[in-house]
């Protein structure tokens, strides 16, 4: 375990880094939550947080006695992540289990982890140690990512809300969406590519020499039928 730490003094090595991470955790969610948020935040509400290789994670105690456990994984690369590659996750009831969607426990944890980046600034390059991909391929969503809008409010729901209405972004619109479909009903891997098929040689036949058996198969063939049901 590892209680989060506050940093302090005029020259702060990752401050820049620092200020990236809250700015994500606002395009990650709404006004409400992103202001409730921070108020946990700088109630101490988050009691742990642990920088791993490719996730952090870290405890917020909220309304009930057992602290929620916040998971932020991001894909391998340099530098802050952006929101395409950033996949988090809340033991609440108010995750919504896209990846995409912050709630107030994990705007919390997302300012904490910029004070920790803030004093050490090096801690990003441990959390972008990963192998994963950019979240719609780790899905298998080429083409679409839904995400739930939310309302903007500062009423305090209860821990049981859900947010139901939802949008769809284009990412990639030129995209063949056939394929996309095909691959949802196979259930491919993500980032998986359609199948190569080997080139087939067209197969010729050579005309038949007896005239009554050529005008014989040629009235069967004309005479066949083919009944499907």
């Amino acid at each position: 375990m590892s209680r989060p730490r506050t940093p302090y003094g005029p020259k702060l090595p990752g401050r820049l880094h620092g200020t990236m991470i809250k700015v994500l955790a606002a395009e990650m969610s709404d006004q409400g939550r992103l202001s409730r948020g921070k108020q946990l935040w700088a109630d101490d509400a988050v009691i742990d947080i642990v920088v791993g290789h490719g996730a952090v994670t870290a405890e917020v105690q909220g309304s009930r006695p057992e602290p929620y456990v916040v998971t932020l994984r991001v894909a391998g690369g340099a530098g802050v992540p952006t929101r395409r590659e950033l996949w988090v996750q809340c033991t609440c009831p108010d995750d919504t289990g896209t990846g995409a969607d912050a709630c107030k426990h994990v705007v919390a944890a997302l300012f904490t982890m910029s004070d920790e980046v803030t004093i050490e600034p090096e801690l990003v390059d441990r959390w972008r140690d990963s192998d994963r991909q950019p979240r719609p391929h780790e899905r298998g969503e080429v083409t679409e990512l839904s995400t739930h809008a939310r309302p903007d409010t500062h009423d305090h729901p209860t821990d049981d809300e859900h947010d139901t209405d939802a949008e769809v972004i284009e990412l990639y619109p030129n995209r063949d969406q056939g394929l996309d479909k095909i691959s949802v009903l196979l259930q491919a891997p993500g980032g998986a590519a359609p199948p190569r098929f080997p080139y087939l040689e067209p197969l010729r036949h050579h005309g038949l020499r007896d005239r009554l058996l050529h005008d014989v198969l040629h009235d069967a063939i004309e005479a066949l039928e083919i009944r499907w049901d």
